[in-house]
Formats: structure tokens, C-alpha cells, sequence
């Protein structure tokens, strides 16, 4: 259910031209030979839980900033840790009994499962939340609790303040239980690729600052992920077809020629593991879809090479908007202290 964005294998121009990217994601509670991550974020997990075993890392976009999605086992907690490359935990997800949790939260997962089985509950403690691009600390932690529920093949995704406040639900649906203009734009932007999932994804509350604003109604989007062979795309709408937003890997030929030179500069002689293109068609409000004149279009590209790791985001017409890099360790490898 979650959306933590995978680096694809196979990029069939890549792979022709000599570039190689292997990544092993294995079961959750699997064990590992060894969890790459930038030097920095290792020696922040470690100061934190220096006992945890570390089972997967993945790269991700948290609202615009690059950050790893950290998985370990604590002891006989899972234990999920999001931190940037530069060593700034932004979140951690405890799982927990459901009887740790208090009585509201639960009564509150209870009703939005709406009878589903609920198969995990989490306590989440927020650090930083990202601002301009960039994770910034927050004076004092934020906790709230995220629920996973299964209902038959599908499932969902529940967030609920500590008082019982519902924040947001994601559900697994059918193509059928979309609405019909919402499903036209998905398939549109699908191009005759099979879908993978699509999920109805409802806003009750937003936090701003220490403050929670109510949508009304609550706002509702749909995400769908699709498949074009080796490479992934996403797709988010309003109920009425408007384009939220998409993100869609490429292919090296379907990169403009500007582009491609300069991830190419970029990446100064690395592997270019995964390039992509993220649109944003409309500014999401508390209860409005603005359209924009002209949809906002960055191209993005993850490289690596030996211990070095980074990416790029580019402009279509070839301006680099950032270039970040840095170096990457394995368990057990010196990473210094702060």
C-alpha cells in the first residue's frame, strides 16, 4: 500500500549502453547481506536505535524533498525511519499493540475500516516537515497513528490524530467503484498500460502549524500506478477528471535532447540508474482543484557510482534546478560520529 517510489530495473536503453543498477528489496522482516545509505543517514539511525536491524532502504520524494525510507527490526518492533541524505530524521513509525494505543484512536481506525481487519497499528512521530524543498526540524515532535486494514484482496491505509480526529483514509478500489471521469483520465494517462492499484484517498484534516483545518466536504482524490513494461507511472485525480498531478519513468529516447545533457553533466561519468518526469496540473487547496496556465514539468534522474550516490532535477529546457550527491555505506562500515 505504500507509495515509496522503487527504482526500477530494466531500463532497456540503460541496460544497452552499458548502465547497471541492482536492487534488492527483500520481504519485510527479511534479513539482508548488507543496507546501503548515505553516510550521514546511517549515523543518525545508529545514534537512535543502535541495536536495530536494518532490512531495507528505499529512495523516496517526501512533497519535493529526497529522502530514504529506512525499515528495521527494534527488538520485536518493525520500525520504519524517514531521513534525508544529509541525516535529518523527519519521521519514525513504531508498530505498536492496539491497546497502546488510546481508546479514541482506535474507536476512530475501528469505523473508518468500516469492519475491514485491522493488521497493524503505528505510532508516528514527526520531526520535520519539509518547507521550500528542504526538511526542517520542528521545535517538538507531532505523534499521531496510522492503522493498515485488509478487506478480501484490497486494503487501506488509515492516519488519526491522538484525540480521535480522522486525518486521512486511502482505500483500495475496483476500477468500477471510480467515477467514470476520474477512470477516463486514468486509462488516458495510462496509455493502454495494465494498472496495478488504484486507491481513493480521503483528506478529513490537515495540520497547519498546531492547528487542524477541516476540508469541507472532506476532499477526495484518486491515485492509480500503472505499468509500461519495465517502467512505472502515477497518476492522481479529482473525482471530476482533473489531473492532480503524474509521475512517469522514462525511457531514454523520450528524454528531451537538452535534458539529457545535462543529467548526463550531472551524473560526471556514473551509472544513471532511473529517469523520470513528474507534471503538476492543479494546486491543491483545502477544498478546490486550481488548474494551472500550464502544467509545471521537472525531469529527474537517480545515478550512482561505487560509493557515490545522487541525483538531479532538471528543467525541460535543460537548466539544472538542484544536483544533490553523497557518499553511501553499508552496515558495519566506520560512518564517524556528529
Amino acid at each position: 500500500m505504500s507509495r515509496v517510489h522503487y527504482v526500477l530495473l530494466g531500463l532497456a536503453a540503460l541496460v544497452a549502453a552499458g548502465v547497471l543498477a541492482v536492487l534488492f528489496f527483500p520481504a519485510r522482516g527479511a534479513a539482508v547481506e548488507k543496507v546501503r545509505l548515505p553516510a550521514a543517514a546511517l549515523l543518525a539511525i545508529r545514534e537512535e536505535f543502535p541495536r536495530a536491524v536494518l532490512t531495507r532502504a528505499s529512495l523516496d520524494d517526501e512533497d519535493g524533498a529526497t529522502v530514504f525510507v529506512v525499515e528495521m527490526k527494534a527488538g520485536l518492533k518493525y520500525v520504519e525511519v524517514v531521513v534525508s541524505p544529509d541525516g535529518v530524521i523527519a519521521e519514525v513509525s513504531s508498530e505498536i499493540k492496539p491497546a497502546a494505543a488510546p481508546e479514541a484512536v482506535m474507536a476512530a481506525i475501528r469505523k473508518a475500516a468500516e469492519g475491514a481487519e485491522i493488521v497493524e497499528v503505528d505510532r508516528v512521530s514527526t520531526r520535520a516537515e519539509v518547507r521550500d524543498g528542504k526538511l526542517v526540524k520542528l521545535p517538538r515532535e507531532k505523534i499521531t497513528y496510522w492503522a493498515e486494514f485488509e478487506k478480501g484482496n484490497l486494503g487501506g491505509e488509515i492516519d488519526v490524530a491522538p484525540d480521535g480526529t480522522l486525518l486521512d483514509v486511502s482505500t483500495e478500489v475496483e476500477a468500477r467503484d471510480v467515477p467514470e471521469p476520474a477512470m477516463a483520465m486514468i486509462r488516458r494517462a495510462a496509455e493502454g498500460a495494465p494498472m496495478k492499484e488504484i486507491d481513493r484517498e480521503e483528506t478529513y484534516a490537515e495540520a497547519l502549524g498546531d492547528a487542524l483545518l477541516y476540508p469541507a466536504p472532506p476532499r477526495a482524490t484518486f491515485w492509480a500506478a500503472f505499468d509500461r513494461g519495465s517502467l512505472l507511472g502515477e497518476i492522481t485525480v479529482a473525482p471530476d477528471g482533473t489531473i492532480v498531478e503524474t509521475s512517469t519513468e522514462l525511457d531514454v529516447k523520450d528524454v528531451p535532447k537538452a535534458v539529457m545533457a545535462a543529467i548526463v553533466k550531472a551524473a560526471d561519468g556514473a551509472r544513471i540508474k532511473a529517469i523520470g518526469r513528474d507534471k503538476t496540473y492543479a494546486e491543491v487547496t483545502r477544498s478546490k482543484f486550481l488548474k494551472l496556465a500550464e502544467p509545471d514539468v521537472t525531469y529527474w534522474a537517480e545515478f550512482e557510482q561505487d560509493d557515490l550516490a545522487g541525483e538531479v532535477s532538471v528543467e525541460p529546457d535543460g537548466t539544472v534546478d538542484e544536483v544533490l550527491r553523497w557518499k553511501m555505506v553499508s552496515e558495519g562500515e566506520d560512518v564517524g560520529t556528529k
